[in-house]
């Protein structure tokens, strides 16, 4: 009986306790927040310990909430949960949507090279020599690089951007000192070039107009450092200084900015060279999936059993997987055997071969529409197989294939958009870039909808112009040999 009176209690208690929901992106997150390795169940990081120590410190419970780094400013905005601890600056853009804490942790950034590469030992060496820089996208270092005139390569997570300096891709990654400690500093083909510099600070974001949590929030990390909590915790995962010294007297007016206003001329000449990228990439994949699928269809249809099986094999696999995982697989698993393409190129290829199926099932059904006595005549004309089926079955076969090929190219356009994910910059990666550093989700979002509706409504205008084209000069034929 008593048992159960102390677990009544506890339940009623627990249910009592405010929630502190939190959201951070564990995805790449290290050493802020992450899946624990010997947990996987459970998360880890910097700043999982310190969003538990803030909530105790409050009288609340830690509550996580998993999001997406790119949106979780508009998800903050949007209610799936009370504040943002991750790693987050306090910027100008960010500054217009929201509320900053006192910051809780002071970082510098610091340049990583391969380790045999002697050209660069500073960040002025990158912009002398005219090497691209890569860094994590709407963040500290890539505003100070695009600020400083200098060339940069975005990624969504720090992994990507440490794998393609190792492989070549680029010659150098600028990133926070605690993301290259756990990701670069242990890794010999790396080193760190220069000293680390530019410091800036991690605040909590809160929501405009919760104004009470904020000085919760503020009370509670000055509370934290007085006591030594926050030492702790840094010192743990081997990121104290005594730079965070100075944080006791620090106020977050100093951080926050005036408002600005987003540049439509620069934005659109921004969407505009991002456009072209995307049309680059899918006339490209379009033209590999062309020239392959009509040899996969043939092999199909009329190989031996061997040329089926494969061809079969091919098709299936390309079908049955996620394009995604395709251009990871090429992107980060070739250079496990000595292949290292560029992200656009690893773009063009990856969804030219994964568009080849689908192409060769549009060509065998167009190429077994065709009559097979139309082979038959061609022959009794004196036609080699391969004249007869240029110049007999391959037009009516096309006529056939158009309609689902320009669907398949236009749908093309919009799955360029997966190759953000290899660091390629086209228009769907833009527009997150605009909308995250403006949250001007509605309006660069409608331009960016019309940007691909201008590509691929031409397409299917023309696409239609020659389908009528090549259906009355079919008709013409057929009405000559019949009055003949």
């Amino acid at each position: 009986m008593f048992l159960c009176t102390l677990l009544v209690i506890h339940s009623l208690t627990a249910l009592a306790t405010p929630s502190l929901r939190w959201g951070a992106d564990p995805s790449g997150g290290a050493p802020y927040v992450f899946a624990d390795p010997a947990n996987p169940q459970s998360y880890t990081g910097f700043d999982y310990e310190f969003a538990e120590a803030l909530a105790r410190e409050m009288g609340m419970t830690a509550q996580f909430v998993p999001t997406d780094w790119e949106s979780i400013v508009a998800s903050l905005n949007r209610k799936e949960f009370d504040v943002i601890i991750n790693g987050f600056e306090p910027t100008e853009d960010r500054a217009r949507e929201m509320l900053f804490s006192k910051p809780y942790y002071l970082f510098r950034l610091q340049l990583t090279v391969r380790k045999n590469d002697t050209r660069i030992s500073s960040i002025a060496d990158c912009k002398k020599l005219g090497i691209p820089v890569g860094t994590l996208v709407n963040c500290s270092a890539s505003r100070l690089l695009d600020e400083g005139g200098y060339k940069s390569v975005g990624y969504q997570d720090p992994v990507g951007a440490y794998q393609d300096l190792e492989n070549g891709r680029v010659d150098a990654v600028l990133m926070d000192v605690a993301g290259e400690m756990f990701y670069a500093r242990k890794n010999p083909n790396l080193r760190p070039a220069g000293e680390p510099f530019n410091t800036g600070a991690y605040v909590v974001g809160i929501r405009k107009g919760d104004t009470e949590l904020k000085k919760r929030i503020d009370a509670a990390i000055v509370r934290l450092s007085d006591d030594g909590a926050t030492e702790r915790i840094f010192r743990k995962w081997d990121l104290w200084n005594d730079e965070q010294l100075t944080l006791r007297s620090a106020e977050p007016a100093k951080y926050e900015v005036a408002k600005s206003t987003f540049n439509w001329s620069e934005g659109l000449i921004k969407l505009t060279k991002a456009a072209l990228v995307t049309v680059l990439i899918a006339f490209g994949a379009m033209l590999i999936a062309v020239i392959l699928g009509i040899p996969l269809a043939l092999g199909q249809s009329n190989g031996g059993t061997a040329v089926k099986v494969l061809c079969t094999v091919y098709i299936e696999f390309f079908r049955g997987t996620p394009v995604l995982v395709q251009l990871l697989f090429l992107y980060f698993g070739l250079p496990v055997v000595g292949i290292t393409l560029p992200g656009w190129l690893t773009a063009v290829v990856g969804l030219g071969l994964n568009y080849a199926a689908y192409e060769s099932q549009v060509y065998r059904m167009a190429f077994e529409a065709v009559p097979s006595r139309q082979w038959q005549v061609a022959y009794s004309l004196g036609m080699r197989p391969v004249q007869a089926f240029r110049r007999i079955i391959f037009p009516q076969a096309f006529r056939t294939a158009l309609p689902p090929m320009t669907n398949d190219f236009v749908s093309l356009f919009k799955d360029t958009s997966t190759a953000f994910a290899i660091a390629v910059w086209e228009l769907a990666t833009a527009y997150r870039e605009l909308a995250n550093a403006t949250q001007s989700y509605l309006g660069i979002g409608l331009v960016v909808c019309c940007y691909y509706l201008a590509m691929s409504l031409p397409l299917a205008h023309y696409a239609h112009k020659l389908e009528q084209r090549l259906q009355r000069k079919s008709t013409g034929i057929l009405s000559s040999g019949s009055n003949t």
